[in-house]
């Protein structure tokens, strides 16, 4: 049997540390990367943090069962748009922000019914200096996890799975109240 294949949309920081976590724990599934800037496929490469990267954005996604977008918000719009029509119907989606309901939206607009799609947001702790990429990067780390109204329920089991293998403690949590706090919390002087 095939295993799964995990594909990992934006090999910044966020992505290339997901895919050193993913190598760190042995997840039984193939992980794929992408990102539009060789560069950063290339450095992710050098860090072995995807045993696949692919430079074609639909090569990436074809057969995932789960893809994470780690790119920023500007980029989610045109990548969702791109992608859509290469999903399989039971394929999570995973758009990683710190707008979640911004992100929500998106979503909503490009993938409309499709019940496997939510979003997500690792609230890195003590963390000193500037972030590198590094396999424990979200070890013990709250990792907010939201969905929309027609998000099926065993694809918040599927979020919250991926989380814990990367090492993060899933949070759930509405995409509103969410953005309320982070606005108070990280945005005021």
């Amino acid at each position: 049997m095939a295993k799964p294949i995990i594909t990992i949309l934006g090999l910044g920081t966020t992505g290339t540390s997901l895919g050193l976590a993913l190598a760190r724990s042995a997840a039984q599934a193939e992980v794929v990367g992408h990102d539009k800037l060789p560069e950063a496929a290339q450095a992710a490469r050098r860090l072995n943090a995807m045993p696949r990267i692919e430079w074609n954005l639909h090569a990436a996604c074809e057969g995932a069962s789960l893809i994470v977008l780690a790119m920023p918000l500007s980029e989610v719009d045109e990548t969702l748009g791109l992608i859509a029509a290469d999903l399989r119907p039971n394929a999570l989606v995973l758009v990683l922000s710190d707008v979640l309901q911004g992100a929500a939206d998106l979503l909503s607009r490009h993938l409309g019914q499709h019940g496997h799609a939510v979003v997500g947001h690792p609230i890195l702790n003590g963390v000193g200096g500037p972030l590198t990429p590094r396999d424990d990067l979200f070890e013990q780390a709250v990792f907010v996890i939201a969905a929309g109204a027609t998000t099926d329920p065993s694809a918040l089991e599927l979020a919250s799975n991926f989380v814990e293998s990367v090492g993060a403690k899933p949070l759930f949590m509405d995409p509103v109240e969410h953005d309320g706090i982070i606005a108070g919390v990280e945005q005021l002087p």
